[in-house]
């Protein structure tokens, strides 16, 4: 009994994951399409989302040796 409990838990918990990761990917690739461009460094990897990040990137800040203490 106990092995099949581990058995339906453990591919359970893989459909679920399998899924999860899917169902990010599909979004990834749908919020591409709609900005038309690659957003690799853009879209929080959490959510898949990129909209409601900063449109500012990194390379607009100009950084000097006094910025960084």
């Amino acid at each position: 009994m106990e092995l099949l409990v581990l058995l339906v838990g453990g591919v359970l918990a893989f459909g679920a994951s399998t899924w999860y990761y899917a169902a990010l990917g599909k979004r990834i690739t749908d919020e591409e399409k709609e900005a038309g461009k690659d957003l690799t460094y853009e879209i929080n990897p959490f959510t898949g989302s990129a909209k409601d990040a900063k449109q500012e990137s990194i390379t607009n800040y100009k950084m000097n040796s006094r910025d960084l203490y």
